[in-house]
């Protein structure tokens, strides 16, 4: 289940960026690293959500079910994840 791990880090990252995203868009910006941010706004906003969602959704089923454990995965990081998926679900509905 090394693919579980890995798409776990990726939503990590992509959460990131999403709090990134959102501290850009309450906080004035100066437009001084745009390259950058249109890469953090991307990850963040187009890909962290549907992502995170259905990573959620889908490690919960295979923890319920006894495919994975939880020692096989980063336990913090699937709780990281939950706990943004709840910021995301407030922020986005």
């Amino acid at each position: 289940m090394r693919w579980i791990r890995f798409l776990l880090k990726f939503a990590f990252i992509c959460n990131l960026c999403f709090i990134i995203s959102e501290i850009l868009r309450i906080t004035a910006y100066d437009h001084s690293f745009d390259n950058v941010v249109n890469h953090i706004l991307v990850l963040g906003v187009g890909i962290a959500f549907p992502l995170n969602a259905l990573l959620c959704v889908l490690t919960g089923v295979l923890l319920l079910l006894k495919k994975i454990q939880w020692k096989t995965l980063p336990p913090w990081l699937y709780l990281f994840n939950i706990a943004i998926l709840i910021f995301q679900l407030i922020v986005n509905y």
